[in-house]
């Protein structure tokens, strides 16, 4: 039978955590949840299995500890990335509704390093508003590069949160340090913040990719 201590053990080594704390944060549970687990030895098998996939490990050896601890087959060729349902305004501004993982994207690993797509911390939203027209529509999925937080002269589309609201925008650091925040879309408007106000401005991270449904 499986011991839930153990298997948290194996987690806390493949997520190079020191501590349940930090375990915590990897997983994005609460610490509650891990004493929970540890307290009536529940096999969390979610987090295992989001664990398995995005680390490349092999599932037996988080569950068992027996066999391999690194998965030789397919499984080590995905990365799973969680698709919060959350959506980032392409038009007049929205305050972010809800941080819960709606569920998790498994893509190829191979097709990322292809794509130049850096797999360190990638997470999913969703588009809304029609301000990045016609390159990002309403309802478009976003993969977000969350290691891309610095915006330089060349510029690139982000989701940002300015001032507690959540958008997708084109963003370039200008000359004199101003940030340009603009829209595709010629019929919505454009800012810029000035030195002075960037502390109201968050970048999230870089969108690196996005889908829609085929209509």
């Amino acid at each position: 039978m499986n011991n839930s201590i153990d298997v948290i053990e194996r987690l806390r080594r493949i997520h190079n955590a020191e501590n349940n704390t930090q375990l915590c944060e990897a997983l994005g549970v609460s610490v509650s949840g891990v004493k929970n687990w540890k307290n009536r030895n529940v096999i969390p098998y979610k987090e295992v299995c989001i664990t398995a996939l995005d680390k490349g490990v092999s599932l037996e050896w988080l569950l068992t500890g027996k066999g391999e601890m690194m998965e030789s087959g397919n499984t080590a060729k995905h990365y799973s990335v969680p698709q919060y349902a959350i959506q980032a305004s392409a038009g007049g501004g929205t305050l972010v509704e809800a941080e819960a993982i709606e569920q998790h994207l498994t893509l190829s690993r191979e097709w990322l390093a292809r794509e130049g797509i850096n797999s360190g911390d990638l997470i999913g939203i969703y588009a809304r508003g029609d301000s990045m027209e016609p390159t990002i529509t309403n309802g478009d999925s976003l993969l977000i590069d969350r290691t891309e937080n610095i915006v330089g002269s060349d510029g690139g589309i982000y989701v940002i949160n300015y001032e507690g609201e959540l958008f997708v925008k084109r963003v370039q650091k200008l000359l004199d340090g101003r940030i340009a925040v603009t829209s595709d879309n010629p019929h919505h408007m454009s800012i810029e913040i000035s030195k002075h106000d960037l502390d109201r401005l968050t970048i999230i991270g870089r969108v690196v990719w996005f889908g829609r449904k085929m209509v």
